[in-house]
């Protein structure tokens, strides 16, 4: 898995999944401001983004690659959409 998405393509992931920053970093393993600093592009461990990924490909997200008639993109992997359930809003850490 090539992970050289734009930070812009991530966020599209996580919209088409309909989650929120908090709900994509609990269920990839990382804070939310990690993944703030990951959706805005700022360097972090490849291992971080590869959760990221992960994460989202768990969900069904396929991310497809630049061709000479289309870009990067986000859709959904199978025709019936998303795969995975979303993580409980208890589950997820708040700041305290």
């Amino acid at each position: 898995m090539a992970i050289n998405y734009p930070p812009e393509i991530l966020r599209a992931g996580r919209a088409l999944v309909g989650w929120k920053q908090s709900q994509l970093a609990q269920a990839a393993g990382v804070s939310r401001h990690t993944l703030l600093r990951v959706e805005e592009g700022q360097n972090v461990m490849l291992e971080t983004l590869t959760s990221v990924v992960r994460a989202l490909e768990d969900q069904g997200v396929e991310f497809t690659g630049a061709t000479t008639a289309y870009g990067v993109g986000v859709r959904w992997r199978t025709p019936s959409g998303r795969t995975g359930e979303d993580p409980a809003e208890d589950d997820v850490p708040k700041k305290g």
